[in-house]
């Protein structure tokens, strides 16, 4: 296993994209950690706040085989649900039932609170992904999120402090374990499993529209796209990221 640790750094994802520009050899699964990032970035962003050492902030390479862009969101999946199931595991191993939720596409909660985010930032060759950056961030065993009502953290949970960086490499192993595999597998095989952990299916929840407009609907699903596929009671629609914000 290939790992760049860090004292600190604003961000492991960009660290390594500058990796990736610069450096023309670069191991498939390299992964830069630190246990403090200063300027951690989410989906379109967002900032991503964590408690120096107490928290998994890190970013892993994947360089696939052959895998096109318009199965990007194959990618999204598989990366999430691994990240998912080690979350998973942890909490059986501690005898505890909770089961992690995705929440589209790719934040992990348990008990309605985030306890997780992914930001995939690839690296295109004409219509096929090149290298992947992957950064990932776990609340591990922050225990008050100020401001931030709803986040929580595996401590929160499990009540007790979890080995951070023995957590890291199981997240790693088992990512490598599923990307390894990604163009031999279908949408529907990884969708299966996604949609078990996906948050809110088959629930009535309430959306707000970029323009403030909120309305009910039904969660149905995930498009090969990525676009969440809501049920009201006039219309099924399908929604990109930044159409919809899903309230809970």
């Amino acid at each position: 296993m290939n790992i760049i640790k860090l004292k600190t750094i604003d961000s492991t994802n960009r660290y390594l994209k500058e990796l990736v520009h610069s450096e023309t050899s670069l191991p498939n699964f390299l992964t830069v950690w630190t246990p403090q990032q200063t300027a951690g970035v989410g989906q379109y962003g967002a900032k991503w706040q964590t408690e120096p050492y107490q928290n998994l902030t890190f970013s892993t390479l994947f360089i696939p085989k052959k895998l096109l862009l318009q199965h990007a969101f194959l990618l999204n999946m598989s990366v999430v649900i691994a990240v998912a199931r080690v979350v998973e595991d942890v909490l059986r191993e501690h005898l505890f039932t909770e089961k992690p939720c995705i929440k589209w596409p790719n934040d992990i909660l348990i008990n309605n609170k985030k306890i997780g985010g992914i930001l995939i930032e690839n690296v295109l060759q004409g219509q096929q992904i090149a290298k992947s950056v992957i950064g990932i961030g776990l609340n591990v065993n922050q225990i008050e999120f100020e401001g931030l009502p709803k986040a929580s953290s595996l401590k929160n949970i499990v009540k007790k402090d979890l080995d951070i960086e023995q957590l890291m490499k199981r997240i790693v192993s088992n990512l490598e374990k599923k990307l390894r595999v990604i163009e031999k597998i279908s949408f529907e095989e990884i969708y299966n499993v996604y949609r078990k952990y996906l948050f809110r299916l088959e629930k009535v929840s309430t959306f707000r529209l970029p323009e403030g407009i909120h309305f009910m609907g039904i969660i149905k699903g995930v498009t090969s796209m990525g676009e969440l596929i809501v049920a009201t009671e006039e219309v099924i629609k399908k929604f990109s990221l930044k159409q919809i914000e899903l309230l809970y």
